[in-house]
């Protein structure tokens, strides 16, 4: 068996969620390989699309403080004191 049948039998053994065609700059791309170090754009495009979506959940996160108007702020203990 040759080398890069082997890397097909395992490209096709690990799960594929979506094949998409896209078009980026390169100069984006440049960028973001030399403030990752992820030289390979598969991997770069899984990273910075999952960055995004940490990002983007931190943010709506933070749109979300303060509605609930039946929210009561918990007692903060000193570290001295007993725990009851």
């Amino acid at each position: 068996m040759k080398r890069s049948d082997e890397w097909e039998i395992v490209r096709r053994n690990t799960l594929m969620i979506m094949q998409v065609n896209i078009q980026v700059d390169e100069a984006d791309v440049r960028r973001a390989q030399l403030l990752t170090g992820i030289n390979d754009p598969e991997q770069l495009l899984q990273f910075v699309l999952r960055r995004f979506a940490q990002l983007e959940a931190g943010v709506q996160a933070a749109r979300m403080r303060g509605i609930d108007p039946n929210f009561e702020v918990p007692p903060r203990r000193r570290p001295d004191d007993p725990v009851e």
